[in-house]
């Protein structure tokens, strides 16, 4: 049995007019997410216009790699939960955002089934080891959002590596890396705009950069890179240092996600 919860705008809300599945890391749950979050993309959901959705991967963990050992087909379970709330309430737009192991499995999605989505968000994530991508590809162009601390140790800035990574071995692709395929996946040829986010609250350690991959007719892809920013999601609570590293108050990836897709908003 596949488990997930929904934060909605209660009874008394109008029907939402769309969705956000957002997928969580490895040793979480949706309602762990929710609190390491501090609750955040909850806020979508104040109004009734968005419902926030919180899946349940199978001993906490997602199936992002096309094959291997492990057999659950997280993909369907994407696509029946999208199709769920069709169902229920029309043909609405569904955004699907993912952090670390769930950002892993977003980018499965991109590739494999991207008619069910209208746009994603990959956190603390970045494409596979070279041979990882071993899944279909329908190679639809796809608004794609992309966040990432440069401190990161768990899923590391300048791309994925096994242990022998420091001895010379592969490397995967970077965090700009990533960001710049799904921009030429999606025809984009100009060149990226670069811009500083103004610091907000302070923070000596920390500072965001932005990085815009936007041309006329293709969909956009937007990286923010979180200098001195480790493995977490920023959001307004969060403490500045965490067991996963360092965070900033300069930028709530939700707001983030809201701003960059315009059905996220009231």
């Amino acid at each position: 049995m596949r488990t997930f919860f929904v934060v909605d705008g209660g009874p008394a809300a109008p029907a939402p007019s769309a969705v956000l599945i957002f997928l969580h890391g490895s040793h979480q749950s949706g309602r762990s997410l929710r609190t390491f979050t501090g609750g955040s993309f909850d806020a979508m959901a104040s109004g009734g216009h968005v419902a926030v959705v919180y899946p349940d991967g199978l001993r906490r963990r997602w199936n992002h790699a096309g094959s291997g050992v492990r057999v659950v087909d997280d993909v369907a379970f994407m696509v029946a939960l999208s199709d769920h709330f069709r169902a229920l309430h029309g043909p609405i737009p569904i955004v699907i955002a993912g952090y670390s192991n769930g950002g892993q499995l977003v980018i499965r999605l991109i590739h494999e089934v991207p008619e069910m989505f209208d746009g994603a968000a990959i956190l603390s994530a970045t494409l596979p080891l070279p041979g990882g991508l071993d899944f279909a590809d329908r190679h639809q162009p796809f608004p794609v959002l992309l966040m990432h601390g440069t401190r990161d140790t768990v899923v590391p800035y300048r791309g994925e590596t096994q242990w022998w990574g420091l001895l010379g071995g592969p490397r995967g692709p970077s965090a700009p890396e990533t960001a710049q395929y799904f921009a030429e996946r999606n025809g984009i040829t100009v060149a990226p705009v670069h811009d500083a986010l103004p610091h907000r609250r302070g923070g000596r350690w920390t500072r965001v950069e932005r990085t815009r991959y936007d041309q006329d007719g293709h969909p956009p892809v937007l990286l923010y890179t979180v200098h001195g920013g480790g493995h977490v999601v920023p959001h307004p609570a969060t403490r500045p240092l965490t067991v996963l590293g360092r965070n900033t108050r300069d930028i709530s990836a939700a707001d983030a996600v809201a701003e960059f897709f315009p059905v996220l908003r009231p």
